[in-house]
């Protein structure tokens, strides 16, 4: 089975993709971090905001991750981080196989 890219960030683990036997918890959480002073942010802030809404759902992974950056048109530094996805449960051996591959 092919995995989706995986990586590991506060023990949580952050998934491309769809992992069939995940236990949703919570679909369709995002992160958005704007407005001023937002150039200084980074993705690891968004991540932030993801594993502080993980570990108060119980969930070990945020699956079918996605994150970008945007520049709104205006404001030259105003940059907008987001990410998005289903925080989940996944099993031991599961995390395992995920960790030995990517990392």
């Amino acid at each position: 089975s092919i995995m989706p890219y995986t990586s590991f960030y506060k023990g949580i683990a952050f998934i491309e993709g769809n992992i069939p036997n995940a236990k949703i918890v919570k679909p369709n959480v995002s992160a958005r971090l704007g407005g001023f002073g937002s150039h200084l942010k980074t993705l690891t802030d968004v991540k932030d905001i993801l594993v502080n809404q993980c570990i108060s759902s119980n969930a070990n992974a945020v699956i079918n991750f996605k994150y970008g950056q945007k520049t709104r048109l205006l404001a030259i530094d105003d940059m907008v981080f987001f990410g998005s996805g289903d925080l989940a449960v996944l099993d031991e051996q599961t995390l395992q196989e995920l960790r030995e591959k990517f990392n």
